[in-house]
């Protein structure tokens, strides 16, 4: 049994065996906490955030009556299918962290695993999310928050054409400006905005009767009361709360342009500067994460959230439809994330649990559509593919460049195909001047009796003044799919604190070894470097890693950035796409423009050169593209311009994430129009065919993993 921790006393391995724990929260609650972001440094924390997958689905009721409730300090937050006795396998919930000290593995596990005590428990998962500040908990709320205060507005139903169903339409994203005046109606003093939570609000001075678990939830009366008394829209989201920091990180609605400002207006604004007249029609519904949320690019921390996001806007939904009298009623959900790591096959925890409320609520006849960017990686090199045959004299090595001065941990995850066992492969890493290295079998620890097979091994680094651990190696079976996962985590390379390890900067070599009693022959096994950026507004000091190949070719014979795959480089832009965009329910949108020959030949449109990609040819999937939309004006006159975060203000952003919000405005418009004979028809294709498209004619294999077949405007 190997110990994790630098000093060989964190009992690390002990406390995986209590309850399952993942390989990313072994590093970042183990031997790689000092690291971690400061949000679960804190010696104070109260509130843990998890996404808990049961080993069977259980109604609401069932899992919070599963003993005392106030004992074990579980709450849920606003869960949608109660009142359907919807039975769910994927749960968002707060524990309370007992110790009210530092987050350490032991305690961790025995907090999660008395969260949800049911038969069968020890197979749970627990995918863990940052914390909720204390001043945005309403802890006495109970295992579920209160029901809302509100109540339709009576000039909806008389503004709404007769041939026009009235829908939902929900961004999920962060710096949402609710009172911005591009989502009021013609009036300018009505908003169409009928929920907004903000997630990391902290809580007004009312008792704990509130509609939400944490934050702050405003209803269209509530926002209509506030442009009322607010001239000033700082003020405005300062007395509402929005722009309140969280764990030190100041809100990102202070800033002129926001990620969830642009995509918002692009998915429903209506400008009366340019004589747009609003949809009233079409409802909306904004959820704002929390200020934490962009700190994490790498997918672990975001989940708990983004799942709550999902039921809140359904929960939301549901009281829309019957106070407006719509059965049934239509929901959009724009939620432009990601992250590039993962199985790439639809079975990550968190598009599992997308996947089962949306198809449950699909089962009862409710239209429900979750439309995705693919993502921005085509270019960064952070996906690589290994076929049998390239394992010379049985092995195979790559190399992971790492760069200095990163102030963040970097994750490399090695994906075998499913049904290829990896016991008789050995996995070894190696560090600049072969100073840090591990070495580890690629079979699991026998000790670890609950949860998924797993193993891990640390990496150390040689100093003159000894050894010392900067990183972690680890194998688990995920989610006991029958998919083996290799995770690498390394240290930063230039660490806030000057004392602790970092792992060097420069090449670290990877082989993975290939024993004579495997198959020869098998699927690929795919690499994913998780996305590593450091986003302007919060500036942690990310600086992405990424694959080396010196046959990996960059720029084309033209000089501009090659958009092909050469066959003697195992780095590949093919399969790039956002890891959480290849669920069964969701609608996957490429960023396209004009080709600079052509213009806006709607027929001839060309991928963004940053737009990711599906998979080409034969081989296991790697998700795919479904349609594609404009993510930039031409090749010289990069991004889309949209709202900035005040009324009357406007930005450029690029990226996939401004094209899939596009396609989300198009689908609730279809939502409003088209009848429920072809709704439901439409429903196996995640209602792509109701929407207004153009057909992308005799497409090449390259050219139809990037753009999907259909082009949205």
């Amino acid at each position: 049994m190997n110990d994790f921790s630098p000093d060989n006393s964190s009992g690390l391995a002990a406390a995986a065996l209590k309850s399952y724990l993942g390989p990313y929260e072994a590093w970042n609650f183990g031997i790689g906490r000092p690291y971690a972001f400061s949000a679960y440094r804190r010696e104070d924390i109260q509130f843990l955030t998890a996404l808990a997958e049961h080993p069977s689905p259980k109604t609401a009721e069932a899992v919070a009556g599963a003993g005392n409730v106030s004992e074990r300090r579980m709450w849920f937050p606003t869960i949608w299918g109660r009142s359907d006795n919807v039975p769910l396998r994927f749960w968002p919930i707060v524990v309370e962290n007992r110790s009210r000290k530092e987050i350490a593995l032991e305690g961790l596990g025995t907090d999660l695993h008395e969260a949800l005590p049911a038969e069968g428990i020890e197979k749970s998962r627990f995918r863990l999310a940052f914390p909720v500040e204390p001043s945005a908990m309403h802890e006495g709320a109970g295992t579920c928050p209160d029901e809302p205060e509100w109540s339709p507005d009576p000039k909806v139903s008389g503004s709404c054409p007769p041939e026009k169903t009235i829908n939902v339409l929900a961004v999920i994203d962060d710096g949402i400006p609710f009172a911005h005046r591009n989502f009021r109606s013609a009036d300018g003093e009505r908003s169409r905005m009928e929920f907004c939570w903000l997630q990391s609000a902290a809580k007004n001075s009312a008792p704990d009767d509130a509609s939400v678990l944490f934050g702050q939830e405003y209803t269209r009366k509530e926002i209509e009361v506030l442009i009322r008394d607010y001239d000033d829209e700082d003020a405005l989201y300062a007395a509402a709360g929005a722009s309140s920091d969280q764990f030190g990180s100041g809100a990102a609605i202070n800033r002129i342009a926001t990620h969830g400002a642009h995509v918002m207006d692009i998915a429903a604004g209506c400008d009366p500067n340019k004589s747009e007249a609003p949809v009233e029609e079409t409802r909306l519904i904004a959820v704002q994460l929390p200020n934490t949320y962009p700190w994490d690019t790498s997918s672990f921390g975001k989940d708990m959230y983004m799942l709550s996001a999902v039921h809140y806007i359904l929960e939301r939904a549901e009281r829309i439809g019957a106070g407006y009298g719509v059965n049934n009623i239509r929901v959009t959900i724009n939620c432009s994330y990601g992250f590039s790591a993962g199985p790439h096959s639809g079975t990550s925890v968190l598009e599992a649990a997308i996947d089962e409320v949306v198809r449950e609520r699909r089962k009862l006849g409710r239209p429900t559509a979750i439309v995705l960017p693919s993502g921005n990686t085509f270019q960064n090199r952070l996906h690589g593919e290994i076929s049998s045959n390239d394992f010379k004299k049985g092995e195979f090595e790559f190399t992971w460049r790492v760069q200095p001065t990163d102030r963040t941990s970097n994750y490399l995850e090695i994906w075998f195909p499913e049904g290829l066992d990896p016991g008789d492969y050995s996995v070894g890493i190696e560090g600049p001047f072969k100073s840090a290295k591990a070495e580890m079998p690629l079979k699991p620890d026998p000790d670890y009796e609950d949860g998924d097979p797993r193993n891990f091994q640390v990496i150390q680094h040689d100093k003159q003044t000894g050894k010392v651990v900067v990183g972690q190696l680890s194998l688990d079976n995920y989610r006991s799919s029958n998919r083996w996962r290799v995770l690498v985590a390394l240290a930063p390379t230039e660490p806030d604190e000057p004392d602790l390890p970092a792992a060097p900067s420069g090449d670290w070599k990877i082989t993975l070894k290939r024993g004579s009693d495997a198959a020869q022959d098998h699927l690929p096994i795919y690499i994913w470097i998780q996305r590593d950026v450091d986003l302007e507004a919060f500036r942690k000091g990310n600086r992405q890693s990424y694959l080396s190949d010196p046959n990996y070719r960059i720029v084309d014979d033209r000089g501009g950035e090659a958009q092909s795959d050469g066959t003697d480089s195992h780095v590949r832009r093919f399969g790039s796409i956002n890891g959480m965009a290849i669920g069964g329910t969701s609608l996957t949108v490429s960023g396209c423009m004009p080709s600079a020959e052509t213009q806006w030949d709607v027929e001839k449109p060309i991928a963004s050169t940053f737009s990711a990609a599906g998979k080409t040819g034969s081989g296991a999937a790697a998700g795919k593209v479904d349609c594609t939309a404009p993510a930039d004006r031409s090749n010289i006159n990069p991004g889309i311009i949209g709202a900035g975060t005040r009324s009357g203000s406007y930005v450029m952003v690029q990226g996939t994430s401004v094209a899939a919000p596009l396609v989300a405005r198009r689908l609730a418009e279809a939502f409003a129009s088209r009848t429920e004979e072809e709704v439901k028809n439409a429903e196996a294709g995640n209602y792509l065919s109701i929407i207004e498209t153009i057909a992308l004619p005799d497409l090449t294999d390259e050219e139809h993993a990037r753009l999907g077949g259909h082009l949205v405007l």
